[in-house]
């Protein structure tokens, strides 16, 4: 399940990084070029900006990419290491949990603005806040279930 929804989520976050390289593109030769701007572009663009930056922080939490400097924390004895590998889930644990709550708020509170230029509701620029939370909330999860694993098959 794990690498199925990684997946998803990870083609997903491509699809719209290229989508939105193709609007900021047409965007800028219709701007400059044509000189006929594109009403709609600009407000494209920032939604799939941040779908691509909230999906791309649960593909972090995910891959484990999250919180740490390498060059510091290798730096730090192995005791510190081991401590930072618990605390580390649960900071992120509690800024996921924030997000999801907050973010939910945020839709009722937007739910009913429209984009002027696309006739679509604010809803889908505030969706990607409690998704990306829970993603990451569920990647954790899974993570530690792989730990609990890990050490069992550690101890006879």
């Amino acid at each position: 399940m794990k690498r199925f929804l990684g997946n998803i989520v990870e083609w997903a976050s491509m699809g719209f990084v290229v989508v939105l390289a193709v609007v900021v593109f047409l965007q800028v030769f219709n701007r400059f070029v044509l000189k006929a701007p594109l009403a709609w572009s600009e407000d494209l663009a920032m939604l799939l900006f941040q779908w691509v930056v909230f999906l791309g922080a649960a593909i972090g939490v995910r891959r484990l990419r999250h919180f740490g400097i390498d060059l510091v924390v290798k730096k730090l004895p192995a005791r510190m290491r081991r401590t930072l590998d618990l605390i580390v889930p649960f900071i992120v644990g509690i800024v996921a949990l924030t997000m999801i709550t907050e973010g939910l708020h945020l839709l009722t509170f937007n739910r009913a603005r429209i984009y002027a230029t696309m006739n679509l509701s604010y809803l889908w620029a505030y969706l990607p806040i409690p998704t990306s939370g829970c993603l990451m909330i569920l990647y954790l999860i899974l993570q530690e279930i792989q730990r609990w694993k890990e050490q069992g098959s550690n101890h006879p």
